[in-house]
């Protein structure tokens, strides 16, 4: 009985020159998880502000695996907007455009690291980049192995995954023989791009040393301690000026050609250009402003054609 009155219903529509309505778009958002913090944030103020608005979806997969996604194509089943530790490649602009992505919206909101923190009561560990690559590549057991100055306890190090489509940063701090050959011997934890989990994994493991995008570093800043880098501390002004050598640079990208007739996503723009201001919401979660931020701002309104 219920297979007739279904098929009866689709001899209906189909009667009237109708098809079943579409699911509405939902805005996705991929890449970094040094940029997952502020696209939740903007997608929190989304749903307290737009009752109607369908939530946003939050994904940290790696700068990397975000891009190729995003590249995937156009339309609702590919990602609107993606959070990169880094500018696209000739490469994956050449398969977007192979893809029909054809114009990309490519906006610097600012500065991220990855910064080397313990636990607050956990050992302050002067590392330089050597002893950090061999720490990270080789079988060394201690940190006195790998550097006579540390003390030698035991190498315990957390991070995200040992993939370089998710170990943003990771990769880009190591020299390039070594980007691909973590240890996997136990002395190296990763949990994939979840930056959370890293934090709680570090903070609850005094020995360790942790491997964070500095935004999750500073949501936590009361219960971490921030290691320096070849001697440099991981501060909004040496991220900014490249003297902290695990700096990036923090970039949006979406499509314009589809961005400003997706339900919401202006308006969600629209957030985002409020965030990277020096006063702005992303500020106080970790973000490192760019000296133009109103140039920023300005750019992000116009992808939703405001």
């Amino acid at each position: 009985m219920r297979r007739t009155v279904f098929l009866a219903l689709l001899s209906a529509l189909a009667a009237c020159g109708k098809s079943p309505p579409r699911a509405p778009h939902q805005i996705h958002i991929v890449g970094s998880s040094a940029g997952f913090p502020f696209s939740s944030s903007a997608a929190e103020r989304l749903m307290r502000e737009d009752a109607e608005a369908i939530a946003p979806l939050v994904r940290a997969g790696g700068t990397g695996e975000g891009i190729a996604r995003f590249c995937d194509g156009p339309g609702r089943r590919h990602p609107d907007l993606v959070l990169a530790t880094r500018d696209m490649t000739p490469a994956e602009t050449q398969r977007c455009a192979a893809n029909g992505v054809t114009r990309v919206a490519r906006v610097p909101i600012g500065f991220t690291a990855l910064v080397l923190v313990t636990a607050k009561h956990g050992p302050n560990l002067p590392l330089t980049r050597s002893a950090l690559t061999a720490a990270l590549t080789t079988n060394a057991k201690s940190w006195s192995q790998v550097d006579p100055v540390l003390p030698a306890t035991l190498i315990r190090l957390i991070g995200p995954a040992p993939d370089p489509a998710i170990a943003d940063g990771v990769s880009d701090l190591l020299p390039p023989t070594d980007a691909s050959h973590i240890r996997h011997d136990g002395a190296y934890t990763g949990y994939g791009a979840d930056a959370e989990r890293v934090a709680r994994a570090v903070i609850a493991a005094p020995a360790a040393v942790g491997l964070l995008p500095y935004a999750q570093a500073w949501l936590h800043r009361d219960a971490l301690r921030f290691l320096t880098l070849d001697g440099v501390s991981p501060t909004p002004a040496t991220i900014a000026t490249n003297r902290y050598p695990a700096s990036a640079p923090l970039f949006l990208l979406a499509k314009p050609d589809e961005a400003a007739h997706v339900p919401a996503l202006p308006r969600l723009l629209g957030y985002y250009a409020d965030g990277v201001m020096p006063a702005g919401a992303f500020a106080t979660q970790g973000l490192v402003p760019l000296a133009n931020a109103r140039e920023t701002r300005r750019a992000l309104l116009r992808i939703g054609g405001r």
